[in-house]
């Protein structure tokens, strides 16, 4: 019974989540299980997922090899998700994450971004951690315009373009999107936007504290960052 309540909280979550689950959201009468004796269990109340059908993926991408982040919030990676409101009108979504860590760093929503409106989600994400040395995007048209790449220029941000036509190349934003389309856009009905941003700021928050990563030794991305002693170092401009 306590195993089907913590898979009803965590319904997205596999069985390797679940156990992590379990353990972190432990209360007075659970007893210990290793993971064996979880997996029975988890098997015995038949909780198991889907299996999602894979597509075929990219072997081999042309081209020099792609840069990596060695510490948090050194590189950042940015995308957008459509969806619509109840009544049929369409908005957007701009995701934003640090590659390093696995850190939800924004989840904004509105009707259309403009470059200064990107550049200015930006500011305030840099003003909590830092600007990164560089931003892996995309060849839309919010960021390639003139004023992203005086943006760059002044807080000496690289941007790395992806080709066109290789979302493989900006994989961990796609992976975190499908989470953000999963979970949360086509989990719940949004009437008006103020709606949808405050349930996306709820979970983002959800994802950043529960959400283990198997690449980051099934820790929360929140878990992972304390392990690091993140101090953002102010950076000027090149006007200054």
């Amino acid at each position: 019974m306590r195993l089907t309540q913590v898979a009803q909280d965590h319904a997205k979550h596999g069985c390797r989540r679940l156990y992590d689950d379990y353990e972190r959201d432990a209360i007075v009468g659970d007893e210990y299980m290793n993971y064996k004796r979880f997996r029975r269990l988890y098997r015995l109340a038949n909780l198991h997922l889907p299996r999602r059908r894979r597509r075929g993926r990219a072997r081999i991408v042309r081209g020099r090899c792609l840069r990596r982040a060695a510490r948090p919030f050194e590189g950042w990676t940015l995308d957008f998700v459509h969806d619509r409101l109840l009544h049929g009108r369409g908005f957007r979504t701009l995701s934003m994450m640090d590659e390093f860590s696995r850190c939800g760093l924004a989840l904004e929503m509105s009707f259309s971004f403009a470059g200064r409106l990107v550049i200015a989600i930006l500011d305030e994400v840099a003003a909590l951690y830092g600007y990164p040395k560089y931003l892996r995007i995309d060849n839309g048209t919010e960021l390639t315009s003139k004023v992203m790449q005086l943006w760059s220029e002044e807080h000496c941000v690289e941007l790395l373009f992806i080709q066109p036509g290789k979302p493989t190349q900006n994989a961990f934003i796609e992976s975190f999107n499908s989470r953000v389309r999963d979970e949360l856009l086509n989990s719940h009905w949004f009437r008006t936007l103020v709606e949808a941003r405050a349930t996306a700021d709820s979970w983002m928050h959800e994802y950043n504290t529960t959400h283990s990563h198997s690449s980051l030794g099934y820790h929360t991305p929140e878990e992972f960052l304390a392990l690091y002693e993140i101090t953002p170092s102010p950076q000027k401009s090149m006007a200054a």
